[in-house]
């Protein structure tokens, strides 16, 4: 089995934003304007007309599903659907809404660490505390077995 060097560069995946309530309503229409109807791309992709609705509303994933929807709107990938659809309910430029989206991941990414580092401390002080105190004449003897005397 060859796997990948650890230095070696990583395939770059696109990135997949699932889209709020309301965009996935601007996706119905957009579909409806260009009249592909969810029991046509169901039955194009074989599945049920409601499994298209609830992955255009951010409801369901599927990779293959949401590809085969971004083709047929003209588009390369997913994103490209949902940051179009994110750009005319927001009424921004999609360059602004992709700065927006990084931003919001930065911060969301401090927050963990700062969780993180807060649970590590916490952890390790409740370790502190769990070890029983024997008083200073216990903790000598400690010390002395502790080092061979």
């Amino acid at each position: 089995m060859n796997l990948p060097h650890k230095n070696s560069p990583r395939k770059q995946r696109p990135e997949y934003y699932k889209p709020t309530h309301e965009e996935g309503l601007y996706i119905h229409f957009i579909l409806k304007a260009k009249k592909l109807s969810f029991v046509r791309i169901a039955k194009s992709l074989g599945v049920a007309p409601q499994t298209v609705a609830n992955i255009t509303l951010g409801q369901r994933r599927s990779s293959r599903i949401k590809l085969s929807i971004a083709q047929m709107l003209g588009k390369q990938n997913w994103s490209e659907v949902v940051l179009e659809a994110r750009s005319i309910i927001k009424r921004k430029p999609i360059e602004q809404i992709k700065k927006d989206i990084k931003q919001q991941w930065q911060t969301k990414k401090k927050e963990t660490k700062n969780r993180m580092r807060e649970y590590a401390t916490a952890s390790y002080e409740n370790a502190i505390q769990a070890i029983p105190d024997v008083g200073s004449k216990g903790r000598k003897s400690l010390n002395r077995k502790a080092v061979g005397l």
